[in-house]
């Protein structure tokens, strides 16, 4: 199997891997979410999106039970009831789309969305004029959360995180419910994925080989939670997302 997966991705493309989920799950850990955010498109520029797809959604899928048991306790329970049924119409709606569109015009479409993501995280902030009701907010955010999510591999996390910062949640409350609602997302993509049949061979030498390193990184970003800068954090993201999003646009 291992050949197999050398024939698409070599040695040092394998490292590369290793480093992209190194990085992008202690920020994971620390956070609460963001993975998908920094590992889909570097992962993007040395794997085929079939093969990206299932191996970021099952690794986040882990990670989200770890965070999700420890911190169980602290979930906020009545507003991620909001979420449930447009999250549902997403994951269906993003499962259409990703087995009706070519992996290519995909791949040039996901470029487009995170260099909008990166101008628009680098923007300076604005003073808020209007404020959404929280449970006016749920319907777009699980929705489209949802749908970018199924059809790109990930990258819910900012649409979740802009409902749940209207239910003014603690630190601890709101990095639990971060991580239950994207286990819960990252249960029905994987079994859609699974019925699309992406969980070939090579998927699995990959995730046998990043498991471990996803789990170094879940125990090193636990131990960052306190110390992470959180407006450093989104000014590097967004500059990686502009430039691996350009980078996708010529692959």
């Amino acid at each position: 199997m291992i050949a197999s997966l050398l024939a698409v991705a070599g040695w040092p493309q394998l490292a590369f891997c290793a480093l992209v989920v190194l990085a992008a799950y202690t920020l994971r850990g620390a956070a609460g979410f963001g993975a998908g955010i920094v590992a889909i498109p570097l992962l993007l520029l040395v794997l085929p999106l079939r093969d990206v797809i299932p191996v970021i959604t099952t690794l986040g899928l882990a990670a989200s039970l770890g965070q999700s048991l420890r911190e169980f306790r602290h979930v906020d329970w009545r507003g991620l009831r909001r979420l449930v049924l447009p999250t549902l119409a997403g994951v269906a709606a993003g499962l259409w789309l990703f087995s009706a569109v070519h992996p290519q015009l995909l791949l040039k479409a996901f470029g487009v969305f995170i260099i909008g993501y990166a101008l628009w995280s680098l923007a300076p902030p604005r003073p808020a004029t209007l404020r959404v009701p929280a449970r006016v907010l749920a319907p777009a955010a699980g929705g489209i959360g949802a749908l970018v999510a199924t059809v790109f591999g990930g990258m819910a996390g900012p649409f979740y995180v802009v409902y749940l910062s209207t239910l003014r949640l603690d630190k601890t409350r709101f990095r639990a419910s971060v991580s239950v609602v994207l286990f819960a997302l990252g249960v029905l993509r994987a079994a859609g994925y699974g019925g699309l049949g992406l969980y070939d061979r090579e998927v699995l030498v990959l995730l046998a080989l990043l498991f471990p390193v996803m789990g170094l990184a879940m125990i090193a970003g636990n131990h960052l939670h306190r110390r992470l800068d959180e407006r450093a954090f989104k000014r590097i993201v967004a500059v990686l997302l502009a430039a691996s999003g350009a980078l996708l646009l010529f692959k």
